[in-house]
């Protein structure tokens, strides 16, 4: 038996045919064993080199991934796209996604792959509609979990920034920073000036918190400081509100005239004031007027108010806001450059820029906004008496452009 297998491999070994199937099944062999060694060997690189985070759509950390991916561009090049109906990232804003499937990328020099899958039999259930299960595998060679955390750190501080309704107030108590909530947000086109100084401050500041590279190349303290001055009521407050609004800034406002408020106290609280923020000294005048050498006011020294704006330990990296309604009473050594770089004068308003308030009011009622200009004529008033009037006859646009007896509203009738 065995000499008939020998004798029959023998003379088929002579064949071309035999010979030729011989040699490609053992380059079959080959491959297949090298395919094998490869795909053992990409799996010991995945479970050594690959880092990845799975995450689906009942977590927060969902939405902040898909902020990141957005924000960063990372798939900006990707080709398959899927009609979504804007539940996809929670972002508000409909269009298209990428499709269920694996989308690979390069960022930071590393390679990623970010794979989406949707189950249309597990669903997520919310107070107002359930959508389907989705999962987000996001992957990448050679990085690491804090890498990959980092980007949905990022994408909460979005997602916290596009929730936010206004500023953050934040209030010193005692020796920390207390946030007191959000005020509403407002436009910069709303606080009501003679030309356009509130878009130049705003562009200023904008270009403050953006500069500190440029501060830092020109070994330049980064810092800057404005002093809002003019009438009470015509603005000064409003335009902080305005500016932390449009630049997503916080508000950390100071009561330096507090009793218990010492120099070290104010200057730890400015050094340690919340990241992304403004400092606000409103009515800055209250408490120093004239510098007296030695005359400690409200708690703090005129020199500790001075040393904390700019003093070796100053904070650096939030801009610096004071108000004042006498810019005469303060001392000029608090006023100069580098404690107050920019000065920005709100004056009362003249009878055209009180028209354009009357038509925020009233939209439409352009023949009664002349009229409402005309008999204003020369007066010059404060934004706040013209807003407070309007607000009275808020129901009565004729009544509202006779201006007759334009004055802030009392609401309750003074005992005699």
């Amino acid at each position: 038996m065995i000499a008939t297998l020998q004798s029959w491999i023998a003379n088929a070994s002579q064949s071309d045919v035999f010979a030729g199937g011989l040699a490609l099944g053992s380059l079959g062999l080959a491959m297949a064993a090298a395919g094998a060694a490869g795909r053992a060997a990409i799996r010991l690189m995945g479970r050594r080199f690959w880092t990845q985070i799975t995450l689906d759509n009942r977590s927060p950390a969902y939405r902040h991934l898909s902020l990141w991916l957005e924000a960063s561009g990372a798939l900006a090049h990707v080709r398959q796209l899927r009609l979504t109906d804007a539940h996809w990232d929670e972002t508000g804003g409909g269009g298209y996604a990428p499709a269920p499937g694996k989308h690979w990328f390069w960022h930071e020099g590393h390679l990623c792959r970010l794979q989406r899958s949707i189950s249309d039999k597990a669903g997520v259930i919310n107070a107002s509609s359930q959508r389907p299960m989705e999962v987000l595998e996001i992957g990448a060679l050679f990085g690491t979990v804090s890498m990959l955390s980092g980007w949905i750190s990022e994408g909460r501080r979005l997602a916290e920034l596009r929730d936010r309704k206004g500023p953050v107030l934040h209030c010193l108590r005692g020796d920390y920073w207390e946030e007191i909530g959000e005020v509403p947000r407002r436009a910069i086109d709303s606080v009501v000036t003679e030309d356009d100084r509130a878009i130049r401050v705003l562009e200023d500041m904008g270009w403050f918190y953006r500069a500190a590279d440029w501060y830092g190349q020109r070994g330049v303290p980064w810092r800057r400081g404005y002093l809002f001055h003019g009438p009470p009521g015509t603005g000064k407050s409003s335009l902080i509100r305005a500016l932390a609004s449009e630049l997503e800034l916080d508000i950390a406002t100071l009561d330096i005239g507090r009793a218990s408020l010492t120099d070290d106290a104010l200057r730890e609280a400015m050094m340690s004031a919340p990241k992304r923020c403004l400092i606000a000294i409103e009515d800055v005048d209250a408490v120093f007027s004239q510098r007296e050498a030695g005359d400690p006011r409200g708690g703090i020294s005129f020199s500790g108010l001075l040393n904390a704006i700019d003093g070796v330990g100053a904070q650096e990296g939030r801009a610096l806001v004071m108000t004042t309604n006498h810019i005469e009473r303060l001392d000029p050594a608090l006023i100069r450059p580098g404690r107050a770089d920019v000065h920005v004068e709100l004056p009362r308003i003249s009878a055209l820029a009180a028209r354009r308030l009357y038509e925020r009011f009233f939209p439409g009622e352009m023949s009664l906004a002349e009229s409402f200009e005309r008999t204003l004529g020369a007066a010059r008033l404060s934004p706040a008496a013209v807003q407070g009037w309007l607000l009275a006859n808020r129901d009565d646009p004729a009544l509202a452009a006779r201006a007759e007896g334009l004055q802030p509203v009392c609401m309750v009738t003074p005992r005699g």
